[in-house]
Protein backbone atom coordinates (compact mmCIF):
# COMPACT_ATOMS: atom_id res chain seq x y z
CA UNK A 1 0.00 0.00 0.00
CA UNK A 2 2.89 1.99 1.02
CA UNK A 3 3.96 1.64 -2.44
CA UNK A 4 1.17 3.00 -4.24
CA UNK A 5 0.77 6.05 -2.59
CA UNK A 6 4.47 6.71 -3.25
CA UNK A 7 4.36 6.13 -7.22
CA UNK A 8 0.39 8.21 -6.57
CA UNK A 9 2.52 11.36 -5.11
CA UNK A 10 5.27 10.73 -7.61
CA UNK A 11 2.79 10.68 -10.74
CA UNK A 12 1.05 13.93 -9.37
CA UNK A 13 4.53 15.79 -8.87
CA UNK A 14 5.42 15.04 -12.22
CA UNK A 15 2.04 16.22 -13.59
CA UNK A 16 2.60 19.64 -11.97
CA UNK A 17 5.90 20.01 -12.99
CA UNK A 18 4.88 19.59 -16.15
CA UNK A 19 1.78 21.99 -16.19
CA UNK A 20 4.42 24.83 -14.59
CA UNK A 21 4.94 27.22 -16.87
CA UNK A 22 8.85 27.66 -18.10
CA UNK A 23 10.53 31.12 -16.44
CA UNK A 24 11.62 34.05 -18.48
CA UNK A 25 15.48 32.40 -18.57
CA UNK A 26 14.22 29.44 -19.50
CA UNK A 27 12.67 30.86 -22.16
CA UNK A 28 15.26 32.93 -22.97
CA UNK A 29 18.03 29.70 -23.78
CA UNK A 30 16.13 28.55 -26.04
CA UNK A 31 15.18 31.92 -28.08
CA UNK A 32 17.17 32.63 -31.48
CA UNK A 33 19.74 34.97 -31.32
CA UNK A 34 19.29 38.35 -32.80
CA UNK A 35 22.82 39.80 -33.59
CA UNK A 36 23.03 43.65 -34.01
CA UNK A 37 26.31 44.55 -36.16
CA UNK A 38 25.46 48.03 -36.79
CA UNK A 39 21.52 48.82 -36.24
CA UNK A 40 18.58 46.60 -37.65
CA UNK A 41 15.11 47.14 -38.08
CA UNK A 42 12.46 45.39 -36.11
CA UNK A 43 8.72 45.86 -37.08
CA UNK A 44 6.36 43.27 -36.41
CA UNK A 45 6.84 40.98 -39.43
CA UNK A 46 10.68 41.00 -39.45
CA UNK A 47 11.44 38.23 -37.49
CA UNK A 48 10.05 34.66 -37.03
CA UNK A 49 8.46 33.52 -34.50
CA UNK A 50 7.98 30.52 -32.36
CA UNK A 51 4.59 30.06 -30.70
CA UNK A 52 4.40 29.89 -26.63
CA UNK A 53 1.77 27.94 -24.65
CA UNK A 54 -1.10 28.78 -23.02
CA UNK A 55 0.62 28.69 -19.02
CA UNK A 56 3.84 30.55 -20.57
CA UNK A 57 1.66 32.90 -22.32
CA UNK A 58 -0.21 33.77 -19.34
CA UNK A 59 2.66 34.27 -16.59
CA UNK A 60 4.87 36.42 -18.80
CA UNK A 61 1.70 38.41 -20.70
CA UNK A 62 0.74 39.59 -16.85
CA UNK A 63 4.24 41.46 -16.53
CA UNK A 64 3.25 43.09 -19.76
CA UNK A 65 -0.70 44.24 -19.16
CA UNK A 66 -0.79 44.16 -15.35
CA UNK A 67 -4.22 45.10 -14.91
CA UNK A 68 -5.52 42.14 -17.50
CA UNK A 69 -6.53 39.36 -15.22
CA UNK A 70 -5.23 37.19 -17.97
CA UNK A 71 -4.27 35.99 -21.41
CA UNK A 72 -6.74 36.98 -24.49
CA UNK A 73 -7.90 33.14 -24.54
CA UNK A 74 -8.56 34.28 -28.81
CA UNK A 75 -5.06 35.78 -28.80
CA UNK A 76 -1.55 33.94 -29.90
CA UNK A 77 1.21 34.82 -28.04
CA UNK A 78 5.00 34.05 -29.71
CA UNK A 79 8.24 34.13 -28.53
CA UNK A 80 10.55 36.74 -31.96
CA UNK A 81 14.23 35.90 -30.69
CA UNK A 82 16.22 37.58 -27.72
CA UNK A 83 19.45 40.27 -27.63
CA UNK A 84 21.85 39.07 -25.09
CA UNK A 85 24.92 41.27 -26.40
CA UNK A 86 24.67 43.77 -23.81
CA UNK A 87 26.46 43.43 -20.43
CA UNK A 88 24.39 44.16 -17.95
CA UNK A 89 20.90 42.53 -19.48
CA UNK A 90 19.33 40.74 -22.58
CA UNK A 91 16.09 42.07 -24.18
CA UNK A 92 13.49 39.13 -24.84
CA UNK A 93 11.40 39.46 -27.69
CA UNK A 94 7.16 38.75 -27.13
CA UNK A 95 4.64 39.11 -29.22
CA UNK A 96 0.64 38.98 -29.31
CA UNK A 97 -1.34 39.05 -32.12
CA UNK A 98 -5.35 38.86 -32.33
CA UNK A 99 -7.55 39.04 -35.58
CA UNK A 100 -11.46 39.30 -35.47
CA UNK A 101 -12.65 38.48 -38.32
CA UNK A 102 -15.99 37.20 -36.74
CA UNK A 103 -17.41 40.76 -36.62
CA UNK A 104 -20.16 39.35 -34.04
CA UNK A 105 -16.74 38.67 -31.82
CA UNK A 106 -16.78 42.49 -31.19
CA UNK A 107 -20.01 42.78 -29.96
CA UNK A 108 -21.12 44.53 -32.89
CA UNK A 109 -22.09 44.01 -36.75
CA UNK A 110 -20.42 47.12 -37.79
CA UNK A 111 -16.52 46.91 -36.35
CA UNK A 112 -13.49 44.94 -36.44
CA UNK A 113 -10.12 45.16 -36.12
CA UNK A 114 -6.88 43.24 -35.63
CA UNK A 115 -4.15 44.29 -33.31
CA UNK A 116 -0.14 42.68 -33.15
CA UNK A 117 2.18 43.62 -30.87
CA UNK A 118 6.21 43.08 -29.94
CA UNK A 119 7.45 43.73 -26.89
CA UNK A 120 11.26 44.35 -25.90
CA UNK A 121 11.10 42.36 -22.23
CA UNK A 122 14.56 43.76 -20.19
CA UNK A 123 15.54 41.02 -18.17
CA UNK A 124 18.73 41.23 -15.83
CA UNK A 125 21.74 38.62 -17.03
CA UNK A 126 19.98 36.56 -14.12
CA UNK A 127 16.88 35.94 -15.67
CA UNK A 128 14.75 38.76 -13.95
CA UNK A 129 11.67 40.92 -15.07
CA UNK A 130 13.19 44.37 -15.25
CA UNK A 131 10.79 46.48 -17.52
CA UNK A 132 9.24 46.39 -21.33
CA UNK A 133 8.59 48.31 -24.07
CA UNK A 134 6.29 48.25 -27.07
CA UNK A 135 8.77 47.97 -29.80
CA UNK A 136 6.31 47.37 -32.66
CA UNK A 137 2.66 47.06 -33.59
CA UNK A 138 0.30 46.63 -36.52
CA UNK A 139 -3.32 48.16 -35.50
CA UNK A 140 -6.17 48.26 -37.51
CA UNK A 141 -9.59 48.48 -36.74
CA UNK A 142 -12.76 49.68 -39.62
CA UNK A 143 -15.89 51.23 -38.51
CA UNK A 144 -18.81 50.18 -41.09
CA UNK A 145 -21.12 52.54 -40.23
CA UNK A 146 -19.03 55.32 -41.11
CA UNK A 147 -17.96 55.29 -44.82
CA UNK A 148 -15.23 52.76 -44.69
CA UNK A 149 -14.11 54.39 -41.43
CA UNK A 150 -10.67 53.21 -40.96
CA UNK A 151 -8.16 53.51 -38.35
CA UNK A 152 -4.43 52.52 -38.70
CA UNK A 153 -0.95 52.21 -36.35
CA UNK A 154 2.06 51.18 -37.53
CA UNK A 155 4.91 51.15 -34.98
CA UNK A 156 8.74 49.63 -35.63
CA UNK A 157 11.98 49.96 -34.04
CA UNK A 158 15.77 50.46 -35.30
CA UNK A 159 17.77 49.27 -32.58
CA UNK A 160 21.55 50.46 -32.49
CA UNK A 161 24.93 48.52 -31.41
CA UNK A 162 24.90 50.86 -28.01
CA UNK A 163 21.35 50.30 -27.61
CA UNK A 164 20.11 53.25 -28.90
CA UNK A 165 16.33 52.97 -30.35
CA UNK A 166 14.56 55.07 -32.91
CA UNK A 167 11.15 54.55 -32.89
CA UNK A 168 9.40 54.96 -36.16
CA UNK A 169 4.88 55.65 -35.65
CA UNK A 170 3.23 55.69 -38.37
CA UNK A 171 -0.85 56.63 -37.92
CA UNK A 172 -3.41 56.91 -40.39
CA UNK A 173 -7.21 58.24 -39.93
CA UNK A 174 -9.73 58.82 -42.35
CA UNK A 175 -11.80 61.80 -41.02
CA UNK A 176 -15.74 60.61 -39.57
CA UNK A 177 -18.79 61.07 -41.15
CA UNK A 178 -21.65 60.19 -39.86
CA UNK A 179 -24.01 60.57 -43.32
CA UNK A 180 -23.14 57.87 -45.56
CA UNK A 181 -23.45 59.08 -49.23
CA UNK A 182 -22.31 58.56 -52.46
CA UNK A 183 -20.95 61.50 -52.48
CA UNK A 184 -19.10 61.87 -49.15
CA UNK A 185 -15.80 61.35 -49.43
CA UNK A 186 -13.57 60.97 -46.53
CA UNK A 187 -9.78 62.18 -46.17
CA UNK A 188 -7.24 60.61 -45.05
CA UNK A 189 -4.92 62.23 -42.70
CA UNK A 190 -0.99 59.93 -42.10
CA UNK A 191 1.00 61.63 -39.34
CA UNK A 192 4.88 59.83 -39.27
CA UNK A 193 6.56 60.74 -36.74
CA UNK A 194 10.12 59.30 -34.70
CA UNK A 195 11.15 58.83 -31.19
CA UNK A 196 14.75 58.55 -29.89
CA UNK A 197 15.24 56.39 -26.89
CA UNK A 198 17.84 54.99 -24.53
CA UNK A 199 17.85 52.32 -21.55
CA UNK A 200 19.24 53.97 -18.72
CA UNK A 201 20.98 52.03 -15.67
CA UNK A 202 17.75 51.12 -13.33
CA UNK A 203 16.89 49.71 -17.05
CA UNK A 204 14.06 51.68 -17.70
CA UNK A 205 13.14 52.66 -21.53
CA UNK A 206 14.00 57.02 -21.17
CA UNK A 207 12.52 59.08 -24.46
CA UNK A 208 14.92 61.45 -25.36
CA UNK A 209 13.41 64.27 -27.21
CA UNK A 210 15.28 65.98 -29.82
CA UNK A 211 15.12 69.98 -29.72
CA UNK A 212 15.57 72.15 -32.37
CA UNK A 213 18.00 75.15 -31.57
CA UNK A 214 17.52 78.33 -33.22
Amino acid sequence: MRLLYTIFFLLITLSIAAQKAPTLKEVLKTAAEISIKDSILINYLSLKKTALDKPTAESFFKLIYPNEKQADQKAKYFVAGKITSHNDFDILLLCTEKIVKDLSEVGSSYQSFNYRELHFVLLDKEGNYKNDFLGAMNYETVNFLQKDRRTKRKISSWIYKDFKIIQQIEAEIRTANLTISPSVKEETKTLNFSMEYHINDYGVFVAYPKYKSD
